[in-house]
């Protein structure tokens, strides 16, 4: 048994701590928690800026000329005063105009996870320095990435209005578009972006594949029919395959469209010539038409479409480049495309507002026809017929 010594004055009995021990303990771990949630409220890069304004660090007037300059926030000190952030905004201190030290802060931007903040930069480099569709394409890609549809179409007006002409500007227009919903829009933008293109055959798949989903999207399965078939009919060996042909029977199955798709064949002289041109009818109404296995569409003239009684809106969003230059036209349907003893129902067409196309020749016989068909092409003729299944 043990027994408490003369000098121990507890008795043995283990000391008991003071109050102020234990309001010293409690303040402690109060101020830990504060600090983990301010932390997770404000997060740890606006901790460590408000720590740093404390201590008695003062902003760097050349950064606050230049985020005065973008109009946008300053970016976290943690952020900015470090590796390659820091150094690509020491050049830009600088020269604000640089153009290559704007692309690799933008880039490491979005590499830290400010992908907003790069968006605003390349934004900002074509406002405030120069036009540039470079800028303009990445900021909105970018805002794009993050599924601001609207601020993204923004950035796609200044860039189309900036460079109208380039066919992956629109592509990526009709990107946006379709994926906010907007099919129809979507349409006549995938629509500029082939009708653009010098050489179809070097398009992504994807264009195609994009406008056939607009199309279906919007229920018009037939419609929807004519990207694909025409994607295929660029490079039957590699694009033919059983994925895009299931796609196929399933818009024929939804949209009824096998009994008047394709059918008939027929033959055709050349006479050895380089621009084969034939007598077609549009919804009864004959006309001289280019054969043109480079055109994506049926198109023709806008006096001849209201002849053929061609259905017609008034407006012109699409853009197409024609061997008289660029051209602006309207999305169309032929009820009824004739060549011969060939035949094709509810053709996607274009309508040009002018007479683009030249002297003489009321259209372009191109592939939202041709590709419903086999189609070849000898020195004496050209034959058509409809394909075996």
């Amino acid at each position: 048994m043990l027994k408490a010594e003369s000098e121990d004055r507890n008795g043995g009995i283990p000391p008991r701590s003071s109050v102020w021990e234990e309001y010293i303990h409690i303040i402690f771990v109060v101020c830990i928690l504060a600090g983990i949630t301010a932390t997770l409220w404000l997060g740890s890069e606006a901790i460590e800026d408000k720590a740093m304004d404390l201590a008695g660090f003062k902003p760097d007037p050349r950064a606050e000329a230049f985020y005065a300059r973008l109009e946008m926030e300053p970016l976290p000190r943690s952020v900015a005063g470090r590796d390659p952030v820091a150094g690509h905004l020491a050049v830009l201190f600088r020269e604000p105009c640089d153009w290559n030290a704007t692309y690799d802060l933008a880039i490491a931007l979005q590499n830290a996870g400010y992908q907003r903040e790069a968006a605003k930069i390349f934004q900002a480099y074509s406002t405030k320095c120069r036009p540039s569709d470079v800028a303009l394409y990445h900021a909105a890609d970018i805002l794009y990435g993050l599924s601001d549809f609207a601020a993204a179409l923004k950035v796609s007006d200044d860039l189309l209005a900036l460079s109208p002409d380039l066919p992956q500007f629109h592509y990526l227009r009709a990107q946006i578009l379709q994926d906010a919903k907007r099919y129809d829009e979507a349409i006549n933008a995938y629509d500029s972006a082939i009708g653009l293109s010098a050489d179809i055959s070097t398009l992504n798949g994807e264009v195609f594949r994009g406008a056939s989903l607009s199309y279906a999207a919007l229920g018009k399965y037939c419609e929807a029919i004519t990207p694909i078939q025409t994607w295929v009919s660029i490079d039957p060996t590699q694009n033919d395959t059983p994925r895009t042909q299931a796609i196929l029977r399933e818009y024929n199955k939804k949209g009824k469209c096998d009994h008047a798709y394709a059918k008939g064949s027929d033959r055709f002289p050349t006479q050895g010539k380089d621009v084969i041109t034939a007598k077609v009818s549009i919804n009864g109404t004959p006309g001289n038409f280019i054969v043109d296995t480079g055109a994506s569409f049926v198109s023709m003239s806008k006096d001849f479409a209201e002849r053929a009684k061609m259905p017609l809106s008034g407006d012109y969003p699409v853009r197409m480049n024609t061997a008289n230059g660029i051209s602006m036209a309207q999305r169309s349907s032929a009820a009824e495309v004739k060549v011969g003893r060939v035949t094709a129902n509810d053709v996607a067409a274009v309508v040009h507002a002018e007479n683009a196309l030249g002297d003489g020749v009321d259209g372009l016989l191109g592939r939202s026809f041709l590709s419903r068909f086999d189609v070849t092409f000898s020195p004496r003729e050209w034959r058509i017929e409809s394909k075996k299944q």
